[in-house]
């Protein structure tokens, strides 16, 4: 029953109080809602009587509007002998005349006491004369002997609160501000979470608990260095401070600070043995842009902050994890939200976030004991709840069974007051990569250690801090994986903690350590350890043990004076030599803030807050403590001591480089490495001790490898052996043993939660390293299939913000060809036309590039992970139009070589060619799926039925004019961008280019899906089935190399034709037209950046152009060698500026009061095929504005300029005109790579000079955008990319004026009668002569020599193209440019399973190859058996040199120009079942036959200079060996016996 309204006159009730800012509120406290009398009866009562202070809480009805009922009372008791508390078990409400009685039983406990006494409580609750509710409690206590104790006082309610405590914010920087944040303003979010304004506080005020900031106590810290990341002494050290300045029980103190000394650390509570206070990094990563301009950057980082400063408090109130208490899957604020995504999938935590405290937390806050809740009253409320070691996983746990944690110690044996120290390690167990977070430290919780002690008490150690903070995940390879480590180790030290000095008690202590993120939960094994007692002076552990030498030794040395005897204790105890050892390690520990310009705090007592100076510290010191410790550690070679000894040459390093000694600190680093080296540590621990010393001498920071070239490592990363695996579930449904492809819908959808993955760790962590590191995670773990996350991956960095401000791009192959380029001087264009002429074309770099990256930026699964898209805007029409000029482009070519233009495949044929694009491409590892296409393949019967069905119902559709589907009816109808009205997004064009290509999904249903289902028919025709290999076009980034892909796409463009095509739909010329007029004399392009000479001569007597004659001109184009990988020649063209003149219409006068904004539209075409709507380039569409009063203009714009083109940066430069839109050439990420590709922006022409036309149509730029932003897209590459996050800048369909038929006058007219028709359009003529620069001068012919050998002629050459198309012979040779010192691995299972002997055999090799000079040279070669697992071989076994021979007995250097070589046999004894290394010096990079085993493990150093040498550590990181090589042919073939 509620309480009723008060009928006191002048003392209305309301149901709660208006919300108002709480500061400086002591006073506010007492008169808090002056003008209104609280109705609710929960809240906070309080009494005195004789020098006893008695609280009650009630908490039975709404405190406030929406405030969680618990049904609780609760009370303290604060006397001179302490706290008694209370809190109600059971409790009876009963109400009569606004009268609350209150009944039940409860315990009372004394402090922080585990035992109580039962007790009985009555309480009545009544309104008193003032309105205001009164409490009489009567509480009778059954004590011991069965004594009752009676106790009975009145108390008045004084708040609608439970507890009250105030706030002191200290803080870095100009201003503090505690943000407000909109609940609504993330889109991670529960969809039911209500809309509010909360601040850091509301969360508290929810529960009941009213936080008041202290304004007049929260002050700014006068940093003298705030770049000068801060340590946990100086942290706790200010604390203190403050905590003398603000002695108040129920004050917190809260450091908004710059930086923490672990940059992954965002927030943290610190403190000694009692917790008051935490401090917050403003810096880092997850707060860093509450500051940005970008609103959702700052709502998310608010959002961070809110979430970690209500985490730290609620510690400062004694509130333990919830995983702590067993409860693993909380969405409280008490949680860690990487913890819980962990366990769950990445986002997780906020999109089920509700901004709350779980109801144990609730019920904490409000009717915990005082002592438990009160700030610093009493130990972290954590101690008490581990009695008992931890359990070991259950045995079927799948996950536990991946790892091993192993914790090996420093020796078992220690005297009194010595560093327990020892190494723990979580190795991987497992046959597939782990992905573990590796942040060992104590305070972080992932590894958690537990001591049984001489007397059998556990204990938990508890550190002297808990950071929250980012993650530091890593993988682990499986044992012998050359990828990277199976293990990760830490050096873990223990000493002193919360509980006090952990090994103070003489006997024998069991240690255990528990790993637990996300999935796993592991447990080490059971160490033992002695300790000893002191046998030196008997007083000196009593002058050890203390709470302030604890804190010194934690807290790394802190100078203040207070120290000054913990410093001389371990002065003296160093003097003496028995204890340099051990005091050695703890003067390392306190040596932290010895290496840094460390902070020294004062109080400031005129002011009354604190006070910092900067203090040069004593880094002399830190070297003469530890001089004795480093030489023991070079000198004992101990491996348990390895971490100490890397621990302290880093500190001494710091310290060296602070006193300028950098060669000091260089030579004691490379003792380091020489030594752990001969310690056989791993290299890659040797070099991340190379990469810190690095930045500890400031030559680079500390950074994972630049963010590009990592995006690099992971989209090339391949697995060699991926079916699928029962026990490794691909998250995706997809499989790992499926080849993703992108024109599958059904990929498509499995892609989308591998997509939201990567999304949701980049908007949780708001860090790209540590998403392309989860991105990794993903395809090594086995999680997803490594195919679809390489898309996905490329999918988040063309359309996420993160990505985009990190500069990253979509992965492309842009190394140099390893092709030799001088076989292409044998592949002269003679004779007949071939399709293998247009290799160059097909397999252009960047032209792949392009179709592959409009794919991803038009995906056409849609944007839901991004913006909850299904497409972009007009992504239909775009998909056609797009494809539609690359044919274009692709027929203008072919005719310059003499081809017939592509014709369209046809269901019923059989195409003859097929498709090999060569040895280059598939011996790559990065295409080991990726089979050619087999020629003579026809379609299956099933296929062409269904594709006809479609095809059927979209003709039906043109005839009827709409589409039907499922969910609604498209009309197709044909309105012009003049009719303002007019939605673009719902014309003809859009819904039927969706409707063919199945963009959405939506008309699939009914008309299937041509373009994509019959590229995946294309990419596995000829492919066996249920295998993991696909073909070309199966993939937009290889489709474009095979012809097929040209032939389907002139088949898709005949069903978008039948409908531009259609009477229906024609274009009115006349419609929206500017009042300009232009003819073709006005349109001139040429290779100058200035107009021909009489160009600009205007008439201003007869306002005309004064000369109307110029001479065509002639751009010119070259084809050179491939520049890039997988290429067969290079395009490019020399600039070229286009000069148009305008002139206003002279019969529209009143058009020059204003300014005209034009659409400038200009395109190209093969004079021969101008009538040809379809066969028209665009090559630019920008805007002009014709200012008010000028009658006339010239607007010349470069080939740079162009809105079709990808943009580069640097590439272009800014035009003179401030009137003509220049695309933002700096703008090169994500969307901005979208484009066509520069070199292809001319077609090649002819030799002699080809005929092209050029085309401009000038339209009003006001209709074209309806006035409200300019033809152009931020990235350039409008007229095939669109504007990023905008819809598409131009209204009129794509491709106006040419996309379907053209009317004037309402009659059909060409393209030649409108432009002579039409004032607003014109055509001019010009030649594109090309230049092969391919092709050498023929050298003079040889002087005769005794048999000279025979010059192969041009048609039987080393290596022709032939093999793309399936035309020709093929000779064996492959090419190379490889050189250098090689190793191939000869697998000893092969030997075994081939030979016929038991024990010894031997072994044939066969060297071949064509020197590039005419010299093939092989030196240096050497068999040896293999160190397992390694690149090295077995020392005793190098003794094995070989002679290779030619021609039976011809030494090292054959001579044989073109038509190559083999070597005499090189023979070798083996034995079955080992491996051996056939390592080898080759010096003449050339062309290679293809051996009889060519795939095979090698293994290159590139220069071989002082590597021959057998000693030589191919496994050093300093030797660069490269393993990318999949294939090597100077391995002719491997005889093993006589097999």
């Amino acid at each position: 029953m509620m309480p009723r309204r008060s009928k006191r006159k002048g003392t209305a009730v309301k149901g709660h109080a208006t919300k108002k800012s709480r500061e400086d509120s002591d006073e506010d406290m007492e008169a808090e809602d002056s003008t209104e009398v609280m109705n609710p009866v929960s809240g906070s009562y309080r009494g005195e009587k004789e020098g006893v202070n008695y609280e009650l809480r009630i908490d039975i009805d709404e405190s406030s509007p929406g405030v969680v009922v618990l049904n609780v009372v609760s009370g303290d008791i604060v006397r001179v002998d302490g706290v008694f508390s209370f809190q109600s078990l059971t409790l009876r409400k009963d109400v009569a005349d606004d009268v609350y009685t209150l009944s039940g039983q409860t315990v009372v406990y004394k402090g922080t006491e585990d035992n109580g006494n039962t007790a009985k409580f009555t309480i009545r609750v009544a309104l008193g004369n003032n309105g205001v509710w009164a409490a009489h409690v009567h509480l009778e206590e059954l004590r011991q002997g069965g004594h009752r104790h009676k106790l009975e006082y009145d108390c008045v309610k004084y708040s609608k609160y439970f507890r009250h405590v105030t706030v002191d914010v200290d803080y870095y920087g100009d201003e503090l501000v505690l943000p407000e944040f909109d609940t609504h303003s993330c889109p991670d979010r529960p969809p039911d979470l209500p809309k509010r304004i909360i601040t850091p506080f509301t969360p508290y005020e929810d529960v009941g608990v009213q936080m008041t900031l202290n304004r007049a106590n929260s002050t700014q810290i006068e940093d003298p260095d705030p770049t000068n990341p801060w340590t946990l002494a100086e942290l706790s050290t200010a604390m203190t401070f403050h905590q003398n300045i603000n002695p108040n029980t129920w004050n917190i103190w809260v450091f908004l600070a710059s930086a923490y000394r672990n940059p992954r650390v965002g927030g943290m509570m610190f403190d000694k043995k009692q917790r008051k206070g935490c401090a917050i990094f403003l810096d880092h990563v997850w707060h860093k842009d509450m500051k940005s301009n970008n609103p959702t950057l700052k709502a998310k980082a608010t959002r961070k902050f809110i979430h970690t400063f209500v985490h730290e408090v609620g510690h400062v109130l004694n509130l333990p994890h919830p995983f702590d208490q067993n409860i693993l899957n909380s969405t409280s604020f008490m949680n860690y939200d990487w913890r819980y995504n962990n366990r769950n999938s990445p986002g997780a935590y906020f999109r089920n976030f509700y901004y709350k405290f779980d109801d144990f937390e609730t019920k904490f806050l409000r009717h915990g004991r005082q002592d438990f809740v009160k700030p610093g009253a009493c130990s972290w409320a954590k101690q008490k709840r581990n009695t008992a070691m931890p359990a070991d996983p259950d045995t079927d746990d799948r996950w536990a069974k991946r790892l091993q944690l192993k914790i090996t110690p420093e020796k078992t044996t220690y005297k009194q007051m010595e560093v327990v120290s020892f190494v723990v390690q979580l190795k991987n167990v497992h046959k597939s990569v782990v992905y573990v977070d590796t942040r060992f430290d104590l305070s972080t919780d992932t590894v958690k250690f537990f001591l049984v002690s001489p007397n059998g008490t556990v204990v938990e150690v508890d550190p002297m801090e808990y950071e929250i903070g980012s993650t530091n995940m890593k993988l682990l390879f499986p044992s012998g994986s050359t990828e990277g480590p199976d293990r990760h180790s830490e050096l873990i030290r223990i000493l002193y903690g919360k509980g006090g000095f952990y090994f103070q008690e003489i006997g024998k202590y069991q240690l255990k350590a528990v790993y637990e993120s996300g999935q796993f939960y592991v447990t080490s094994n059971l160490l033992e350890i002695t300790i000893h007692p002191w046998t030196g002076n008997a007083g000196i552990p009593q002058r050890f043990f203390t709470e302030k030498m604890g804190d010194y030794i934690t807290l790394g040395g802190p100078l203040e004076s207070e120290y000054k005897e913990c410093r001389a204790l371990l002065d003296s105890l160093l003097a003496s030599p028995q204890n340099k050892d051990w005091i050695g390690v703890l003067k390392v520990l306190t040596s932290e803030n010895a290496s840094k310009q460390a902070r020294q705090m004062k109080l400031d007592k005129s002011h009354g807050k604190l006070g910092i100076t900067s203090h040069d510290a004593a880094n002399n010191d830190v070297l003469q403590s530890t001089k004795d410790t480093l030489k023991r550690l070079h000198a004992s070679g101990a491996p348990g001591e390895n971490m100490l000894y890397e621990e302290v040459t880093k500190l001494r390093a710091r310290a060296y480089v602070n006193l300028g000694k950098v060669d000091e600190a260089q030579k004691e680093v490379e003792q380091l490495v020489y030594d752990l080296q001969s310690r056989k540590v791993k290299p890659f621990v040797i070099q991340n001790i190379l990469d810190d010393w690095k930045v500890i001498k400031g030559e680079e920071a500390k950074a994972p490898k630049g963010l590009q070239d990592r995006v690099n490592e992971i989209v090339k990363w391949t697995k060699e052996d991926y079916n699928d695996d029962d026990e490794e579930d691909e998250e995706s449904g997809l499989g790992h043993g499926e080849c993703f492809s992108e024109f599958s819908p059904e990929h498509q959808r499995a892609s989308r939660s591998c997509v939201q993955q990567i999304v949701n760790v980049a908007e949780d962590t708001n860090d790209i390293s540590y998403t392309l590191e989860y991105a990794d995670a993903m395809q090594k773990t086995g999680k997803y299939n490594f195919l679809l996350v390489h898309y996905a991956l490329n999918v988040f960095i063309t359309h996420h913000p993160l990505a985009r401000r990190a500069g990253l791009r979509v992965s492309e192959i842009t190394e140099s060809s390893t092709m030799d380029q001088s076989t292409f001087a044998m592949v002269e264009h003679i004779g007949e036309p071939q399709e293998i002429w247009m290799d160059y074309w097909r397999n252009d770099a960047d032209f792949t590039f392009h179709h592959e990256h409009w794919h991803l930026v038009y995906r056409g699964g849609g944007l839901q992970e991004f913006s909850g898209q299904k497409h972009i805007d007009r992504q239909g029409e775009l998909f056609g139009y797009m494809h539609r000029q690359m044919l274009a482009r692709y027929n203008a070519e072919r005719q310059s070589w003499g081809l017939d233009v592509v014709k369209a495949y046809n269901y019923d044929e059989i195409e003859p060619l097929g498709c090999d694009v060569g040895e280059e491409f598939h011996s790559d590892p990065r295409n080991s799926y990726m089979k050619p296409r087999p020629p003579s393949q026809k379609w299956e019967g099933r296929y062409v039925e269904r594709f006809r069905n479609w095809e059927f119902k979209l003709k039906e559709a043109i005839q009827n004019g709409q589409l039907t589907t499922e969910l609604f009816d498209a009309v197709l109808e044909n309105r012009d961008a003049s009719d303002l009205d007019y939605n673009p997004r719902k014309g003809f064009a859009n819904y039927w280019g969706h409707a063919i290509e199945n963009t959405s999904g939506t008309f699939s249903n009914d008309y299937g899906g041509v373009h994509n289902y019959g590229h995946g028919v294309f990419g596995s025709i000829g492919q066996p089935e249920r295998t993991r290999y696909i073909s070309y076009m199966n993939d937009p980034a290889t489709a474009v190399r095979d012809i097929i892909f040209f032939r389907w796409h002139t088949h898709v463009e005949t069903l978008l034709d039948q409908l531009l095509s259609h009477d229906k739909y024609k274009t009115d010329l006349q419609l929206g037209t500017p009042s300009i007029i232009l003819s073709s004399s006005d349109v001139y392009i040429s290779k100058s950046n200035e107009p021909p000479k009489g160009f600009l001569d205007w008439s201003e007597k007869g306002k005309i152009w004064v000369n109307n004659k110029f001479d065509a001109s002639t751009l010119t184009t070259t084809l050179g060698l491939p520049e890039k990988k997988f290429e067969w020649g290079k395009l490019r063209h020399d600039g070229y500026t286009y000069h148009i003149r305008l002139m206003r219409h002279p019969e529209k006068q009143y058009d020059r009061r204003k300014d005209l904004a034009l659409t400038m539209r200009v395109f190209i075409c093969p004079t021969k095929c101008v009538e040809q709507r379809q066969r028209w380039i665009e090559i630019d569409k920008f805007k002009y504005v014709l200012k008010r009063g000028q009658q006339y203009a010239v607007v010349s714009r470069k080939d740079t300029h162009s809105t079709v083109i990808r943009r580069r940066e640097g590439e272009g430069a800014p035009t003179d005109d401030p009137e003509i839109d220049v695309p933002n050439i700096l703008t090169v990420d994500g969307f901005c790579e979208c484009g066509w590709p520069h070199n292809m922006l001319l077609p090649r022409g002819t030799a002699g000079g080809e005929d092209y036309s050029i085309l401009v149509c000038v339209t009003d730029n006001t209709i074209d955008t309806g006035d409200k932003e300019s033809i152009r897209s931020k990235c350039g590459s409008l007229s095939y990319c669109g504007a990023r996050d905008k819809r598409y800048p131009d209204r009129r369909m794509m491709g106006y004026p040419l996309a379907t038929k053209m009317m004037v006058d309402g009659k059909d007219v060409s393209v030649s009668e409108a432009a002579r028709i039409l004032d607003n359009m014109a055509m001019s003529s010009f030649k594109i002569q090309n230049k092969d620069i391919r092709y050498p001068q023929p050298e003079p012919e040889p002087e005769p020599e005794p048999e000279p050998e025979p010059v192969p002629d041009r048609n039987a050459i080393a290596w022709l193209s032939n093999k793309q198309v399936g035309q020709g012979e093929m000779s064996a040779f492959r090419s190379s440019k490889w050189s250098g010192r090689f190793r191939v691995l000869i697998d000893g299972d092969y030997i075994k399973t081939t030979n016929a002997f038991a024990d010894v055999g031997y072994m044939e090799l066969r060297f071949q190859g064509r020197g590039k000079d005419g010299e093939y040279t092989l030196a240096n070669v050497t068999i040896a058996e293999r160190i397992p697992n390694t690149l090295n071989v077995v020392d005793n076994d190098v003794t094995r040199p070989a002679d290779v021979t030619f021609n039976k007995g011809e030494k090292i250097t054959a001579v044989n120009p073109w038509k190559g070589v083999v070597s005499d046999p090189v023979k070798f004894v083996v034995q079955p079942g080992k491996d051996y290394f056939v390592t080898f010096t080759l010096d003449s990079p050339g062309c290679y036959t293809n051996g009889s085993n060519p795939r095979v493990s090698s293994w290159l150093i590139r220069d071989p200079k002082g590597y021959a040498q057998h000693e030589l550590n191919w496994d050093d990181p300093a030797v660069k060996t490269d393993r990318y090589l999949a294939s090597i042919y100077c391995l002719e073939q491997m005889k093993v016996n006589d097999e």
